[in-house]
C-alpha cells in the first residue's frame, strides 16, 4: 500500500533544516520513490518547504464571534477550501508516480489540541478513500530545553516580551497540554494505530551518524547510502544571550509598530560570536529544570516503553551546568553600543543612497521639463536658437 510520511514536528526539533534537506534533494527522493511536492499555492510567511501546511485549518486567520466560537472570515474559508482541495490532488498526483510522499509542518502537533479543527478528523476519511496508510513522524525534545527553545524562538520572533518564567507561567495557563507527549501521542494511536506511530528523540548522540538528516530518512525506511546534498546553512538559528535579552525589551516598546520591531531584529547579528550572544548560556537552573522535568517523568517513561521500545529512557537524564546568563553582565553595554552603531550606520548608508536617487530623480524632471518647454513652445524654441546662434 502506498505511505504517507507526515512530518509533524514538533516545534523546535529542527524541522526547518528537515524540509531544507528534503527540498534540495528531491531528485534523490524521487529515485527511491519518495515524493516531496511542492504546493501550487504559497501562505503569508510560510516557507514553500512546508508543504503540509495545507493540512492546517484557518487558525492563524480567525476572528473571534459574539458567541465566544470560532469562525474563519468567508474570504479565508474560501482560500482554506481550495487550498485543501488542491493540496489533497497535488497529494494523489504524487502517488500516482511514487509509493511514498512525505508531507511536513511542525504547526500539525500544536493543531491536535488547539485549532478548533485538526487533520485527526479529515485526513483518515482521504486516506480510506484513495487507499494509502499514513505514517506519522515526530520527534521529542527533553521538555526543558523544548520549551526554552520556544521561548527563545517567541522572543526572535518578535511575538513576545516575556522574561522565560513569565512565559513559562502563562503557558501552563493557555496551552498545558503543549508539553505532554504521552496525551498527545496517545491522541494520534487513536485515530491512526500505535504501530503507525514513528517517535525519534531529538537528541544528536540518539541519531544514526549524528546526522539528524540521516535519522529522519532512516526514520521514514529509505536509504540513506546515497550522496544526499545537505543544506548550505543553519536553518533558524536561536538568539542567545544579550542579543536575546535586548530583543526582548525591544518587544516590550510600546513606541515601535510590529514591522519595526521585526526589522530591527535583523541586526541582532550584529553581536558578534565572540561577546556573550554566541556563547550557549542557559536560562534555566539546574534545579529549575530538574523540578520542571519532574512533572513529565513517568509519561516520559511510557512514551519510551510503548513507541520506542530499546530499554532506555525517552531522554538523558543529564543537566549540564551550563553558565546561567545574567543580565547584569560585562558585556550587555558593549554589545548594546554595537547594536546602536551597526543600525545608525546602516540608517545613515540607506539615507546616503537615496539622497543620491532623489538628486538623479530632479536631474531627470529637469530634463524633462526643459523638453515639455521646448515641445509646448516651439516657436519660442526656434527664435531663441536663432538669437543664440546671431
Amino acid at each position: 500500500m502506498k505511505t504517507l510520511y507526515l512530518h509533524i514536528g514538533t516545534p523546535k526539533t529542527g524541522t526547518s533544516s528537515i524540509q531544507a534537506f528534503l527540498r534540495k534533494n528531491r531528485k534523490l527522493l524521487a529515485k527511491r520513490s519518495y515524493g516531496f511536492p511542492l504546493m501550487p499555492f504559497t501562505y503569508p510567511s510560510v516557507p514553500i518547504q512546508r508543504n503540509g501546511h495545507f493540512l492546517m485549518v484557518t487558525s492563524p486567520f480567525l476572528e473571534k464571534t459574539s458567541s465566544d466560537s470560532y469562525a474563519a472570515p468567508p474570504k479565508t474559508n474560501e482560500r482554506w477550501k481550495k487550498n485543501y482541495s488542491e493540496g489533497l490532488a497535488t497529494l494523489h498526483r504524487e502517488f500516482e508516480s511514487y509509493d511514498n510522499v512525505i508531507l511536513s509542518e511542525e504547526r500539525l502537533w500544536n493543531a491536535i489540541y488547539y485549532d478548533p479543527i485538526s487533520f485527526l478528523s479529515f485526513l483518515p476519511e482521504d486516506a480510506a478513500a484513495n487507499n494509502y496508510c499514513i505514517k506519522i513522524v515526530v520527534y521529542l525534545r527533553r521538555q526543558d530545553l523544548f520549551l526554552t527553545s520556544l521561548w527563545n524562538q517567541r522572543v526572535k520572533a518578535t511575538k513576545s516580551g516575556e522574561t522565560l518564567p513569565e512565559y513559562l507561567d502563562n503557558l501552563a495557563v493557555r496551552k498545558p497540554l503543549y508539553a505532554d507527549y504521552e496525551q498527545t501521542l496517545q491522541t494520534l494511536s487513536d485515530v491512526f494505530g500505535t504501530e503507525n506511530i514513528i517517535v525519534r528523540r531529538f537528541e544528536p548522540d540518539s541519531w544514526i551518524d549524528h546526522s539528524l538528516t540521516t535519522d529522519f530518512l532512516a526514520a521514514i525506511g529509505m536509504d540513506y547510502s546515497l550522496r544526499f546534498q545537505p543544506p548550505k546553512h543553519t536553518a533558524n538559528p536561536s538568539l542567545n544571550g544579550n542579543a536575546l535579552e535586548i530583543q526582548r525589551l525591544i518587544n516590550r516598546s510600546e513606541l515601535l509598530s510590529n514591522a519595526e520591531k521585526l526589522d530591527l531584529s535583523t541586526y541582532m547579528k550584529a553581536i558578534p560570536e565572540s561577546t556573550q550572544a554566541g556563547r550557549a548560556y542557559q536560562h534555566l537552573s539546574v534545579e529549575e529544570s530538574a523540578a520542571l522535568l519532574a512533572n513529565y517523568r513517568e509519561g516520559n517513561n511510557r512514551v519510551a516503553e510503548i513507541y520506542l521500545r530499546d530499554g532506555l529512557p525517552l531522554f538523558s537524564d543529564e543537566i549540564r551546568e551550563t553558565p546561567m546568563w545574567q543580565q547584569e553582565n560585562k558585556e550587555m553595554l558593549a554589545d548594546t553600543m554595537r547594536l546602536f552603531l551597526t543600525v545608525t550606520h546602516d540608517q545613515y548608508v540607506r539615507n546616503q543612497n537615496l539622497i543620491k536617487e532623489n538628486n538623479a530623480l530632479n536631474k531627470e524632471v529637469k530634463k524633462l521639463q526643459v523638453f515639455r518647454e521646448k515641445v509646448q513652445h516651439p516657436a519660442r524654441t526656434i527664435k531663441n536658437k536663432i538669437f543664440k546662434n546671431r
